[in-house]
């Protein structure tokens, strides 16, 4: 006795009516992939931030209540400088004779691209860090332990070139 052909997997696909429980059920699966992928985006965005912030916290004086804009903007410099001993020691290495092809490019190459980034938005609008110079915004961040979902309540200002131009006036 001879066997039923099997059914194709994805051949069978015909148009599918606008008002269908299909069409609806789709349209659902669609709308939840991007209600999905926008949260990632956004967790990955306080990720970023996260990080940030961390560094502004380890290396902050814990004594001070408040900051100075002054001592605000040479912690923003350290920040945009924190690079420069790694990539001092790529250099090293790379130079050393005898060795055929470079180490830590990718690292080097990552390193490079986001240092152009920070500058460039030190350059125009300013760069978001948290705001230590108002007492109390800096006790709260003082307080904060490091998770992510309680980022929205730090509050940012953004230093930019021009703050470090009017404090050398």
């Amino acid at each position: 006795m001879p066997k039923a052909a099997k059914a194709k997997v994805g051949q069978n696909k015909k148009a599918v009516h606008p008002n269908s429980r299909k069409a609806l059920s789709l349209s659902r699966k669609s709308f939840r992939d991007l209600r999905i992928n926008k949260k990632k985006s956004a967790r990955n965005k306080y990720d970023f931030l996260a990080e940030k912030l961390l560094w502004f916290k380890e290396n902050m004086d814990s004594q001070k209540d408040a900051y100075t804009k002054k001592e605000l903007v040479d912690l923003v410099n350290e920040y945009r400088h924190r690079f420069d001993e790694e990539l001092e020691q790529i250099t090293i290495v790379n130079s050393i004779k005898g060795r055929d092809k470079l180490q830590y490019v990718s690292r080097e190459a990552a390193i490079k691209l986001t240092t152009e980034k920070e500058d460039a938005e030190f350059s125009s609008c300013g760069i978001e860090v948290p705001d230590l110079i108002n007492g109390h915004h800096c006790e709260s961040f003082k307080k904060w332990d490091g998770e992510t979902k309680y980022i929205p309540n730090i509050k940012l200002r953004k230093i930019s070139q021009t703050d470090v131009d009017k404090l050398n006036e």
